[in-house]
């Protein structure tokens, strides 16, 4: 019994960890899940939905009414001389009517289908271009999630060399207790962990502003000190680019070449039935003077057959457009092209570097040693070791950095060509 409670415990305790602890690919799919730019995306869908049923509406029967008073101030009268006696009534100076008119489109050249279509295509758009700027967003976090890990390393590689001046100072508070070593070198000691403890200062505020970012950013609660994972990548390199910037150029031209076809079905024949329902005085008839209920109906065919070339001008437009657009994806694969051969180079740069770091900190730890050494007999003084121990200090620095910045540039490498996995 008491093993397992030991096992509920030990499994409490890394469940615990595994939760406290921020991945940058979690980080980066938090961005698609509490970003406030992914709230868009409903929105979109719904403002579509509403212009799609417009646009089916307009097959609905449309249906006015409408009334009308008025007073003319002639009439037609029939006065002729006829060789028997005939009456022909004239109709009222003021007249009334009220009319119900209803219209159904038969066929409307394919507007409504080809509207419906652009405008499904503008919904892919619109969404693809939140996509596009959520990208920019995960490119932040990525900025900031290296930030941190390399002001974890910073700080870590600065605690370890403020326990070894502590541990100094007091070899040379004993020094200087027994009269070995001056107090100047104790002071000296203590005047650089000062020094010390104040970049310690700097750099955990810079830590904790940047898990604050980190939190806006993804939505996650974030808590300065929360452990970091290096992410592990896999050498994926394809041949395309599969930014979300592609995929939105390629719905661009999704969405011209449907609005081309709007263009084409404006110029195309409409057919309509329509009809009227009315009570007037008069009605139809104009020579009876009462009022009457009246209605007539038909088909109607409406036809541009000539615009001055307006349509033809605009489908060249949108040919123009695409062509354009075309124009502008080569562009931004060239840019994409400079990024990654800048990126390249910088991956070979830390590889060299890194092969340097190590033996320049084999080195510096050697002078270090040789350093205590002689400070402990009094042969230099604590300034000279101190100038050898930040030499170290900033060595190890420069290693850690160096290994995160290779690490970063990979990920940005495949993050660039939009193949990260």
């Amino acid at each position: 019994m008491k093993k397992l409670a030991i096992i509920m415990m030990l499994l409490a305790q890394a469940s615990y960890a595994q939760e406290d602890t921020l991945d940058l690919f979690g980080c980066l799919e938090a961005v698609e899940e509490h970003h406030p730019t992914t709230e868009q995306k409903p929105l979109i869908h719904q403002q579509t939905q509403l212009k799609l049923k417009n646009l089916k509406s307009g097959w609905y029967p449309s249906l006015n009414l409408n009334a009308q008073v008025s007073y003319q101030s002639d009439i037609v009268k029939i006065d002729m001389d006829l060789p028997f006696d005939a009456d022909f009534p004239s109709p009222s100076k003021d007249q009334y009517q009220a009319t119900l008119d209803v219209k159904q489109m038969i066929y409307d050249g394919g507007i409504t289908q080809a509207s419906r279509e652009t405008e499904k295509a503008g919904e892919r758009l619109k969404k693809q271009s939140v996509e596009v700027d959520l990208y920019q967003i995960k490119d932040q976090v990525m900025e900031v999630y290296f930030g941190i890990l390399l002001l974890n390393k910073q700080q870590a590689i600065l605690e370890t060399t403020g326990k070894e001046l502590d541990k100094k100072r007091q070899t040379v508070q004993a020094a200087v207790d027994h009269g070995a070593l001056l107090p100047s070198d104790l002071k000296t000691l203590q005047a650089e962990q000062l020094k010390l403890r104040q970049n310690l200062d700097q750099v955990e505020a810079q830590i904790k502003s940047s898990y604050q970012i980190l939190g806006q950013l993804t939505g996650l609660k974030v808590e300065p000190g929360t452990p970091l994972k290096l992410p592990a990548v896999k050498a994926n390199d394809p041949v395309e680019y599969q930014r979300p910037e592609n995929k939105l150029y390629d719905l661009k031209a999704q969405h011209l070449k449907a609005s081309q076809e709007v263009v084409r079905s404006q110029k195309m024949p409409k057919v309509s039935v329509f009809g009227q329902f009315g009570y007037g005085k008069p009605g139809l008839n104009l020579l009876n003077d009462e009022f009457d209920t009246f209605y007539y109906g038909g088909a109607r065919l409406s036809w541009n057959i000539w615009d001055w070339n307006q349509n033809k001008r605009e489908r060249q437009i949108k040919r123009l457009e695409r062509r354009k657009l075309a124009a502008q994806e080569q562009s931004f694969n060239k840019q994409v092209d400079v990024q990654l051969s800048g990126i390249k180079a910088t991956i070979a740069h830390y590889k060299k570097a890194l092969e340097r770091d190590a033996r320049i900190i084999q080195l510096r730890e050697d002078v270090t040693r040789s350093a205590k050494s002689k400070l402990k007999n009094g042969v230099i003084t604590s300034s000279d070791y101190i100038s050898g121990l930040n030499q170290l200090t900033q060595a190890q620095i420069t290693h850690e950095r160096h290994k995160i910045e290779l690490l970063k540039a990979r990920v940005n490498h495949l993050f660039t060509k939009g193949a990260l996995q």
